[in-house]
């Protein structure tokens, strides 16, 4: 798939502005949450904004919290939350979280440089805070398409909409080729080895807002090949056992 492929499918002609501003704002809302909560642990101040200001417009777009994170204890709910983060995406055994992970079974290949290149010819960088953190982050992809549509939304409000139609063909065209061809099958696979209902809920819940999304922009023959490529499992490199006894490994 190349970009001259991607995004043909447009808007219903009869959209207004005003309408894809406000959907502008909640996509960038949605996406960057969403990578917010897959690229680091929950903290006190994300939990309180889930159980306040954010409760009411995430039920209003079909992620009604669970009641223990709304209601339990703010401590042991974030240990617990913590525990669940790491089993889930740092410890060995877990569901990395990593494109490069997922295409080659390596760290740092191909797609952790696409994603650069995509962050940089939007006009941003990336820059690691920790070690053992890469671009490729399944969180911080998701955050970059909160990134583009936020952009998208102030051209709007410029009234340039050159600039507006730049952004959002930069959005869809990430969508598809970055994050359609694995990251809704690796939601799927995460929320069903979750424990906790926090994130059994984000992870189907952004699966599902990819899918719709990525509805919006792709040909039905496109969907299908997507559909066909979430299938698949992560790469596992094939050690040669020949090897692992000769070195004693």
């Amino acid at each position: 798939m190349t970009r001259t492929q991607t995004v043909r499918k447009t808007r219903p002609s009869g959209a207004g502005e005003e309408e894809r501003l406000a959907e502008c704002r909640a996509q960038a809302a949605l996406y960057g949450l969403v990578g917010r909560c897959l690229e680091e642990e929950v903290d006190e101040a994300l939990l309180g904004l889930l159980r306040g200001t954010l409760a009411g417009p995430l039920a209003a777009v079909g992620l009604t919290l669970d009641a223990e994170l709304l209601q339990a204890p703010a401590v042991p709910l974030l240990e617990a939350l913590a525990e669940e983060y790491t089993v889930l995406f740092v410890a060995p055994g877990g569901v990395s979280p990593f494109a490069s992970v997922f295409e080659t079974g390596c760290m740092f290949r191909e797609p952790a440089d696409r994603a650069m290149a995509a962050y940089r010819a939007a006009g941003w960088d990336w820059q690691r805070r920790q070690s053992g953190e890469f671009p490729d982050h399944v969180g911080t992809l998701l955050a970059f398409v909160g990134v583009l549509a936020g952009a998208e939304a102030e051209a709007l409000e410029r009234a340039d909409t050159d600039a507006a139609t730049r952004w959002r063909q930069q959005r869809e065209s990430f969508l598809l080729e970055e994050i359609g061809p694995w990251v809704p099958g690796w939601c799927r696979r995460a929320a069903a080895a979750a424990m906790q209902p926090f994130y059994r809920q984000l992870l189907g819940f952004s699966g599902q807002l990819l899918w719709t999304d990525l509805a919006a922009v792709a040909e039905r023959r496109q969907l299908r090949a997507l559909a066909e490529l979430n299938r698949r499992e992560p790469k596992k490199l094939d050690y040669n056992a020949d090897f692992r006894k000769a070195s004693g490994l």
